[in-house]
C-alpha cells in the first residue's frame, strides 16, 4: 500500500484537530500496527507536547534544527541544516521511561515557526508551497500514514500541507457557526486546487476527505441539528463540483471525555492513558471506519 498523506486542518481553533492527529495516529500504529508519522507544522505545537514531556520536547528543538521550523528557516537563508533521521522522535515514552509505540513517529513543532509567515513572502509563492512537500516527500514513502497538524489558520505553512496532502481531514464541532467555517474553507480549498494544479503533476487534487465530529453530546437535539445540517450542506457542495462524492463524515462522532483531556497532562495518547475510556474506545471505533475510508479511496 502506498502512503496516505492527510491534512487536518481547520482555520477555527479548539475544535479537537491536535486529538485527532495524536490519537487516531496512535490507534494506526497500536491496533494496527501502521508506521505512522505525525508532522507538527503549528507554532503552538500541541503534538509535540502531547507526545513529549516538556523538558524532553525543549530540549530536542532548541534552536529551532530538530523541528519543522528548520524546513522553512533553510529555504530563506539558502541553508541545509535539516536533518530528517536527528529531527524525528521515535515512539512515546510511558511514566516508566519505557517507549511504546515504536511505529508511531513525530515531527515536532517549535515556537520559532511564528517567524515564518512574517518572512515567507521573500520566496516566490508558487516554490512557498511547495516547501514541505520537497523536504519530506521523498521520506513519508516510509510510512502507511503521514498526518499533518496544521495551524488553525489558512496561511503559507497550511498551504503547503495541503500541497504535499492527498486528502484533507476536517475536525468539527457541530455549531452553526463550524458550518458557515466549513463551506468557506471548501470553497478555499477548490481554489488551492486550481492554483496547485500547474505544479502537481498528475498527483490527486487536494480535496476535503472526510469530516470528523468531536465535542459530541447526546444531551438534546442541538448536535444532531447541527450535524443534519452539515450532511445537507456535504450534499449541497456535492452537487456542485466543490466537494468529492467520497467526502464523508466518519462515525462514530468522538464523545466530549474527560480522560481525552487528562491525557495531554501525562503526554500520552488515550490509548495509552486511559484505554478502558470512551475516549478511547470513540477513537478505537473511528479509526476502523478512517482506514475502510481512506483505503478505498482510488
Amino acid at each position: 500500500m502506498s502512503s496516505k498523506v492527510l491534512a487536518f486542518i481547520n482555520f477555527k481553533g479548539g475544535v479537537g484537530k491536535t486529538a485527532m492527529a495524536v490519537n487516531i495516529g496512535a490507534t494506526l500504529a497500536k491496533l494496527h500496527e501502521k508506521r505512522v508519522l505525525i508532522v507538527d507544522l503549528d507554532p503552538q505545537s500541541n503534538s509535540s507536547v502531547w507526545l513529549m514531556r516538556p523538558d524532553r520536547w525543549q530540549e530536542h528543538v532548541a534552536g529551532g534544527r530538530k523541528s519543522t521550523f528548520q524546513i522553512y528557516d533553510d529555504a530563506l537563508n539558502g541553508r541545509n541544516r535539516f536533518n530528517f533521521d536527528e529531527a524525528l522522535v521515535r515512539g512515546v515514552v510511558t511514566w516508566t521511561g519505557f517507549t511504546d509505540l515504536p511505529r508511531l513517529h513525530l515531527l515536532p513543532a517549535t515556537v520559532e515557526l511564528l517567524r515564518i509567515e512574517d518572512k515567507i513572502h521573500e520566496i516566490r509563492s508558487s516554490a512557498v508551497y511547495q516547501l514541505l512537500d520537497a523536504a519530506l516527500g521523498s521520506y513519508f514513502k516510509q510510512y502507511d500514514y503521514v498526518l499533518l497538524d496544521c495551524p488553525p489558520n489558512l496561511y503559507s505553512t497550511t498551504k503547503g500541507a495541503i500541497f504535499s496532502a492527498d486528502s484533507c481531514v476536517i475536525p468539527y464541532v457541530p455549531d452553526y457557526l463550524s458550518l458557515s467555517g466549513f463551506q468557506v474553507l471548501a470553497e478555499e480549498i477548490v481554489e488551492m486546487r486550481e492554483m496547485f494544479a500547474p505544479h502537481l503533476r498528475g498527483r490527486r487534487k487536494p480535496n476535503i476527505g472526510a469530516v470528523i465530529i468531536s465535542h459530541y453530546r447526546q444531551s438534546g437535539n442541538v448536535y444532531r441539528l447541527a450535524i443534519n445540517e452539515l450532511e445537507l450542506s456535504i450534499a449541497r457542495l456535492q452537487r456542485s463540483g466543490v466537494l468529492s462524492s467520497q467526502t464523508a463524515i466518519l462515525e462514530p462522532y468522538i464523545r466530549h471525555c474527560v480522560r481525552v483531556a487528562e491525557s495531554t497532562n501525562e503526554h500520552l495518547p488515550v490509548i495509552l492513558y486511559a484505554p478502558g475510556s470512551i475516549g478511547a474506545q470513540d477513537y478505537c471505533d473511528l479509526t476502523q471506519r478512517f482506514l475502510n475510508h481512506f483505503e478505498s479511496k482510488k
